[in-house]
């Protein structure tokens, strides 16, 4: 009984060495097969020929941006369109009224005498060389030739003998003084040419600035100031939209009766359509786009639509040339359209390029 005893007790020892030694030791590592290891290799080479999917962090923005100046200052009398509000080019957007001063300069451009002055000092050296020229001159070669014809007469009688020397010598003196006063005049006459030159080229170039300083201020006031205009109330002025668009942004201190100074931005238009999409892309992503790839954009508020656009431009330099940190580079997207102008300038989106790895 004994020994039964103790050989029970040995086999149990054996069988909880076994089991402390399974439990402690780490298992080996399962030896893939060749099949499933050239399995593995498939999809490697799949994924360097498939698309890879960008995702770019954005905002829209308008293609260029036209600010609404007062070029000259004054009172604010009504505004006619709101933020948001799309207008036409050439369409009213206020109404304003020159303060003393302006009103001072665009009297001086208006009102100036330098054009008529310039036009009469023209007039003047034209009619004084036209007299020289018609009258004056005839007049003088008239003489000059009745007193070449006397002296040919003369001087034949005095070869008969039949005047005295004293009346060739008188004549003779008579043609030199008639010959000096016709070289005097005609001396005359290309000087007052000259000066009739000089006052066509000031008329015409008080006419020219005068022309250019009316062409400016119409451009400035929106108005015209041609001579059936003059006699309006100077005073007026407009802001108009240059080109069709939308008003971005209305200054918060452009309002009626405000009186506000020359160069004053009262107002923003840009166009809505197209709309431009810029991004910061880093430069392991720079790299791997161009120029006309396509891409998809979702704006945060607009989650429920997708945009198409391409990339339309890709800097040469990055926007942060600093040596300590990545380089960063800004791309524009051209969105294809803008239904309804349901897209606002400066919403937030995410753009999403397909591009091979």
């Amino acid at each position: 009984m004994a020994r039964g005893l103790g050989v029970a007790l040995a086999v149990l020892v054996a069988l909880s060495s076994l089991a402390l030694v399974a439990i402690t030791q780490e298992p080996k590592k399962a030896v893939s097969s060749p099949v499933p290891a050239k399995a593995a290799i498939v999809p490697q080479i799949a994924d360097a020929k498939s698309e890879l999917e960008i995702h770019l962090r954005g905002k829209s923005f308008s293609v260029f941006k036209r600010p609404i100046v007062m070029y000259l200052g004054g009172v604010v009398k009504d505004v006619k369109v709101t933020e948001g509000q799309s207008v036409k080019a050439g369409d009213t957007l206020a109404e304003y009224e020159l303060d003393p001063q302006s009103l001072a300069q665009v009297y001086n451009v208006v009102k100036t005498a330098n054009v008529d002055n310039a036009k009469k000092a023209l007039a003047d050296a034209e009619m004084a060389l036209k007299k020289l020229e018609e009258i004056a001159l005839p007049i003088k070669q008239i003489a000059l030739d009745k007193i070449k014809r006397e002296l040919s007469n003369i001087k034949e009688l005095r070869g008969k003998d039949l005047v005295q020397d004293s009346a060739v010598k008188n004549l003779e003196n008579q043609l030199q003084v008639a010959e000096k006063e016709k070289a005097d005049l005609e001396k005359n006459i290309e000087q007052t040419r000259a000066a009739r030159k000089v006052a066509k080229e000031n008329y015409d170039f008080a006419l020219g600035t005068y022309t250019n300083s009316i062409a400016l201020l119409e451009w400035q006031l929106n108005r015209p100031f041609g001579p059936k205009d003059q006699d309006k109330d100077l005073k007026q002025a407009f802001l108009k939209s240059p080109i069709d668009g939308v008003v971005l942004r209305i200054n918060p201190e452009f309002r009626p009766q405000a009186q506000l100074p020359n160069g004053f931005q009262a107002m923003v238009i840009a166009p809505m359509d197209p709309l431009l999409v810029r991004c910061k892309v880093h430069e392991l992503d720079l790299v791997k786009l161009k120029t006309g790839d396509r891409a998809t954009v979702i704006f945060d508020a607009i989650t429920d639509k997708k945009f198409s656009c391409r990339i339309d431009r890709i800097p040469f330099t990055s926007r942060n040339p600093a040596l300590e940190v990545p380089a960063d580079y800004d791309i524009e997207c051209l969105l294809d359209e803008n239904p309804g102008g349901i897209i606002k300038d400066g919403m937030t989106c995410t753009v999403k390029v397909s591009v091979q790895e």
